[in-house]
């Protein structure tokens, strides 16, 4: 602490700025300038300060036409001078010199890179915005806006060209922090009302339409970063974790005329990148349910229509996705025939010529999978219909255009799946690709909220009577079980992938079998094998439960109690033995150490005698 009363060497900043002719450049050519910036160096705060300093600082931090040995050190050195956090400094910039923020601002006005489509060719491309650079900048703009909150939001808000400069860079993931940081601030009182500026100026249609088919699919992942972002600092599904509540923003994704948009560019045959698009939007849409299914695990209201998990609190501005999933609803027949058709061409590969799965595939088994979490939402189901209604309506051709109309969004989800026979395709699938897990999971997934569903309301019991009639999946889990056990037999063979989930499946329509042997076992005695099914439990079931309970190496031999009461008795007598041994050694050593020291003594006494 000797610098407190001046026993320390002069810095050589100090030694500069005593000079008048003193420029900024010259400082930044010193090692110590960031560290005499950061202990807020008096002299060089008061240099900094001053107009024109100030304004070629800001000027250095997004300057273009800089020397090669400039520029990179002198953005980075400008932005790390400002985020010293100097509150002279940051007033100056925001409060009194309002100037010199509207010149740091128009580095947005710069060309921005054109969004590429590739049904128009382009003869020249802009490359937009030195990364580097930009990030800078958006370090600087995110200081002052901590600094001075609601004067920031004042002077973005006041232009509403502003959130359009935002856009033309989002491609660069610093602006994109910045837009994302601006919607994060409405949870501050001083940001109040910014969310619903952001919208009232087309945030959420510039997303939208980056999801464009013939785009590019780096417009893709930017516009679902941005939205997936959005949803998670808006979700309302954990009351515990943070959130900005519901907003405007949700307000539109979540509407039928978005949500329709949304899947004609998810179901654009012709576009070149349509695949990108669905492998995006599912993302949002997935997002959008997970972080909005605000009731599915409350215990209040489950009792009398699903089941639940486990009991969390609910929000109070819950999201209704009810048009969302109608018109999601409407497309599942084609989805279902992407599963059957897909864009995928056959490869050959070292075991044959086959049609991989594909992402495209797997995400509308992803989608498929969430939309039937999304329909056991009690806000989705608050009118389920009377049993009488549904009871013998498993022939959907029987249910009338009235009926369709009445029926909660939820079963009205679950009778397209069962009209489409979403559940018998994704169960060919399952067993099509023995080997991708990420499948299995999924399948498993949707099979597990059907079995376990209520068998006594709703469309559910229909949906189960399709997956095992039409499915007919209880004989292809015997096939499985067949296939798997030659492929075991063989020299060097393994396992087949799917033999973990397919007992846990075989697990939940055991159960089912037990639970409601009159309302599903007797719907589909007359097109199931139930004979062969109860051989297969009785034996390759049994057998494979037995053996999964077992310890991964075997058998220990500490788990047989004899063994291990002879094991303790022979320990025992190996430690007294032990014990003694050493005891006796202990004495031994004693003894001979106590006889030496007596000899010793009687010579040293019969010399004494001896001189005397």
């Amino acid at each position: 602490m000797f610098w407190r009363f001046g026993f320390h060497n002069p810095s050589p900043i100090d030694t500069l700025l005593d000079r008048e002719d003193i420029k900024l450049e010259e400082l930044f050519e010193e090692e110590d300038l960031l560290q005499e910036a950061k202990s807020h160096n008096q002299k060089l705060v008061e240099f900094l300060l001053k107009p024109e300093n100030l304004a070629l600082l800001l000027h250095y931090v997004t300057a273009p036409d800089l020397e090669e040995s400039q520029r990179f050190k002198y953005p980075y050195l400008a932005s790390e001078i400002i985020a010293c956090e100097i509150p002279q400094m940051i007033d100056a910039i925001v409060m009194e010199h309002r100037p010199l923020l509207e010149s740091l601002w128009a580095y947005l006005d710069r060309p921005a890179a054109s969004r590429r489509r590739l049904d128009i060719p382009t003869e020249t491309e802009n490359n937009g915005l030195d990364p580097l650079q930009a990030s800078y900048f958006c370090k600087v703009i995110n200081i002052c806006m901590a600094k001075h909150t609601s004067e920031m939001i004042q002077f973005i808000t006041s232009k509403p060209e502003n959130l359009k400069k935002i856009l033309s860079h989002l491609q660069i993931s610093s602006v994109m922090d910045l837009l994302l940081t601006l919607v994060r601030i409405e949870e501050l009182q001083e940001g109040k009302g910014t969310v619903q500026w952001l919208s009232d100026h087309g945030l959420l249609e510039d997303l939208v339409d980056r999801l464009d088919p013939y785009l590019d699919s780096e417009e893709h992942s930017i516009a679902q970063q941005c939205l997936c972002e959005i949803i998670r600092l808006s979700q309302t599904s954990i009351l515990e974790s943070p959130s900005i509540g519901v907003n405007e923003l949700i307000i539109q994704l979540k509407s039928q005329s978005v949500m329709e948009k949304l899947t004609l560019f998810m179901l654009d045959k012709t576009a070149p990148n349509s695949t990108s698009t669905l492998t995006n939007s599912v993302a949002i849409i997935i997002d959008l349910i997970r972080h909005n299914n605000n009731d599915m695990d409350s215990e209040i209201g489950l009792e009398e229509n699903y089941p639940c998990q486990n009991g969390q609190l609910e929000r109070d501005d819950s999201v209704s996705l009810e048009e969302m999933l109608k018109v999601l609803a409407d497309h599942v027949g084609d989805f279902s025939n992407i599963l059957l058709n897909p864009k995928s061409s056959a490869l050959t590969t070292a075991v044959g010529t086959n049609v991989p799965l594909g992402f495209e595939r797997l995400k509308i088994c992803e989608l498929f999978a969430e939309l039937l979490h999304c329909s056991n939402m009690i806000n989705l189901n608050a009118s389920i219909i009377e049993d009488s209604q549904v009871e013998d309506s498993f022939d959907t051709e029987r249910t009338t255009t009235a009926e369709t109309s009445n029926l909660p969004m939820g079963d009205y989800l679950k009778q397209k799946f069962i009209e489409h026979k979403v559940m018998p395709i994704c169960i060919q699938l399952f067993f099509a690709f023995p080997w991708n897990n990420f499948l299995h999971y999924v399948v498993y997934d949707m099979l597990h909220q059907v079995l376990n569903g209520r068998m006594d309301k709703g469309f559910n019991r229909q949906l189960t009577i399709s997956v095992l009639v039409d499915g007919q999946l209880t004989d292809l889990i015997i096939k499985g079980q067949a296939t798997n056990d030659i492929e075991s037999a063989k020299f060097k063979g393994t396992r087949l992938g799917y033999m973990g989930h397919l007992t846990f499946i075989a697990d939940e329509i055991v159960k089912v079998f037990e639970g409601y042997p009159e309302s599903i076992v007797n719907a589909i005695k007359s097109s199931v094998d139930l004979e062969q099914w109860t051989h297969y439990c009785n034996n390759e079931l049994k057998d494979t439960k037995e053996r999964d309970r077992l310890p991964l190496g075997g058998a220990r031999p500490q788990d047989d109690p004899i063994a291990m009461n002879e094991e303790e008795e022979e320990f025992s007598r190996s430690v007294t033995n032990q014990v003694s041994i050493e005891s006796h050694s202990q004495f031994s050593r004693y003894l001979v150490h106590r006889s030496g020291n007596n000899r010793v003594d009687d010579e040293e006494e019969n010399g004494d005698h001896w001189t005397m």
